[in-house]
């Protein structure tokens, strides 16, 4: 076997991984992220708080399957109905339990969320569910969820949505309670052109300069997608600090587009992986999309390389030490110190078999997948197979 830091996922959507397989059928023609969008709200239409424990669960036990160990939750689906006022904040909860007894160290990025688009349209539908109300009820809502989170693998941390769905003196005020608390802060940011679009509209900038201007990005903010942000933007982005999460599964699910990993990788920001959506659990495979997507578009190869060109490290670099950075977890690395997070990677496997050992590390992230793992340590318990167990041990 061989023994690499356990994967780190910065941004995921548990439950939506009861979407997987849906909102595949296009009857009309071409969808987008918006017929998607669509279908997600139905989902969060359905949910009560035991399915939401129930998807989530399946969510973080394939997640360790795939030799995840610290999974960055972007919860906003708080509330169980939308008009009892008993159902409030169940979900909170549920989310939590589901991570506890699936066994994964879990940072609950919180989030805000107030509206239902910069025109300051009231949130509808399945969005209610969303709903923080005022900030005050958020910032209570943040110190529930920190009292509700369980021993050693459960932290919270104080986010916003988007500028779409918090107003950027709200996002300042939660950055500046994430800023008190010590913890990171994350939000969406420029996933999609009508974003940018519609930001141009009301504020004459683009989400990312608005976000600047108003002194949100710094060294513990990671933006998630970036996938249209322009290279001026990620200048003075890159200057504060700041970290990006791709998550290119769903980015090539949604048909978002291609980020400028070019500009990012030359100014030097920290890039982290999410699974977002969860329609795929696989964070190789995550890997080979940043790396492949880049070679398509510009038909080069080597987009993600370490000083000596190397693709092997400097992938899964991001899919450990910089996951870890980016939710202020102690974890990514096997070092003292640090938590002890592990994945075992079964070198006997079929994937693997004839591979030199100096290429381990590109033949794990090129042609390897979750099928290749022997065993998931979460802070020094095997939670899933192990050295003992491959020996025939207890």
């Amino acid at each position: 076997m061989a023994i690499l830091p356990g994967f780190v996922n910065a941004h995921s959507h548990a439950f939506q991984r009861g979407m997987r397989g849906q909102g595949e059928t296009f009857r009309e023609g071409q969808g987008s992220f918006f017929t998607w969008r669509a279908s997600m709200y139905e989902l969060v239409a359905s949910l009560d708080a035991e399915r939401a424990y129930r998807t989530s669960r399946t969510a973080f036990e394939e997640m360790l399957d795939a030799g995840i160990t610290t999974v960055g939750e972007f919860h906003y689906i708080h509330h169980a109905a939308d008009e009892e006022e008993n159902a409030r904040w169940m979900l909170d909860g549920a989310i939590l339990r589901a991570a506890r007894d699936a066994g994964i160290r879990i940072v609950l990025l919180h989030c805000d969320y107030v509206r239902g688009g910069f025109d300051d349209r009231p949130l509808a539908g399945g969005q209610v569910r969303f709903n923080t109300r005022t900030l005050e009820t958020y910032l209570a809502s943040l110190d529930r969820a920190e009292k509700i989170a369980e021993g050693p693998l459960q932290s919270v941390a104080a986010v916003s949505h988007s500028t779409r769905a918090v107003p950027i003196d709200r996002i300042a005020a939660v950055h500046a309670e994430a800023t008190r608390r010590g913890s990171v802060f994350h939000l969406h940011l420029e996933e999609v052109v009508q974003e940018i679009d519609d930001c141009l509209a009301i504020h004459d900038r683009t989400p990312m300069r608005l976000l600047l201007e108003h002194g949100v990005i710094d060294e513990r903010t990671t933006a998630v997608h970036c996938t249209h942000s322009n290279a001026e933007d990620l200048q003075d982005f890159a200057a504060a600090g700041a970290r990006i999460c791709l998550c290119p599964n769903t980015e090539g699910n949604l048909g978002d587009g291609i980020c400028d990993l070019a500009t990012m990788r030359e100014l030097g920001i920290p890039i982290a992986i999410g699974t977002d959506l969860n329609s795929r659990i696989a964070p190789t495979e995550d890997l080979r999309w940043i790396e492949y997507v880049q070679r398509v578009r510009h038909q080069m190869r080597g987009a993600v390389v370490d000083q000596a060109g190397r693709t092997g490290r400097a992938l899964l670099d991001i899919a450990t030490v910089n996951g870890a950075a980016s939710l202020g977890v102690e974890s990514g690395s096997i070092s003292v110190g640090r938590f002890a997070d592990f994945v075992a990677i079964d070198l006997d496997h079929r994937t693997l078999e004839g591979v030199d050992p100096d290429q381990l590390a590109e033949a794990i992230v090129m042609g390897t997948g979750p099928e290749c793992l022997a065993g998931t340590c979460v802070g020094g318990t095997w939670v899933r197979g192990g050295p003992d167990a491959a020996r025939g041990g207890a």
